[in-house]
């Protein structure tokens, strides 16, 4: 996996430009009640980036940072999530026992530069993509290959037929 973000990416957005788009997305979501932006909308955040960035994008540059920081937004949470993993509060990072990090770096390479810096502006991150990344059960990444037949209805059974928290060795011994 390449780092989160490319040395092209930091050079186009610094992370005051892109604080500031997050602060444009977030007003967006308020006042849309959670939309996703569209290509217009993309366009009057440009324009609105121009002030206090004094930089011009443009909307595809917009849209295509945003859909990164949507991907990272989704990679960090899923870290913060995985099992053994806690929050620090007063340094707004992941915390958890050295073994469990190595074991999480070595599943998934380039994520180690969380250990040390979380995900700044996080609580912002989480208000413009919470409802727009699917987690639990029925998440599925557009990344994976389509499911089969037989994982489609795997899936469809268990959501349609949850077994309450119990593994199949406790449906055994009833």
């Amino acid at each position: 996996m390449k780092h989160l973000l490319t040395t092209e990416d930091r050079l186009i957005w610094p992370p005051p430009h892109a604080h500031q788009l997050l602060i444009l997305l977030e007003d967006f979501v308020q006042k849309t009640h959670g939309a996703i932006p569209n290509i217009k909308d993309f366009k009057v955040m440009a324009v609105k980036l121009l002030g206090p960035c004094a930089k011009r994008y443009r909307p595809t540059q917009v849209k295509s940072k945003y859909h990164r920081m949507r991907i990272i937004y989704g990679k960090f949470k899923k870290l913060i999530n995985h099992t053994g993993f806690g929050w620090d509060f007063d340094n707004n990072t992941p915390m958890c026992d050295t073994n469990v990090w190595d074991d999480y770096y070595k599943a998934n390479p380039g994520m180690s530069k969380f250990k040390y810096v979380g995900l700044p502006d996080y609580e912002m991150h989480k208000n413009v993509f919470e409802k727009s990344n699917a987690t639990g059960g029925l998440g599925y990444s557009s990344a994976n290959p389509p499911c089969d037949v037989d994982d489609e209805a795997d899936i469809e059974d268990m959501f349609l037929h949850p077994n309450n928290g119990r593994s199949d060795d406790d449906e055994e011994a009833f």
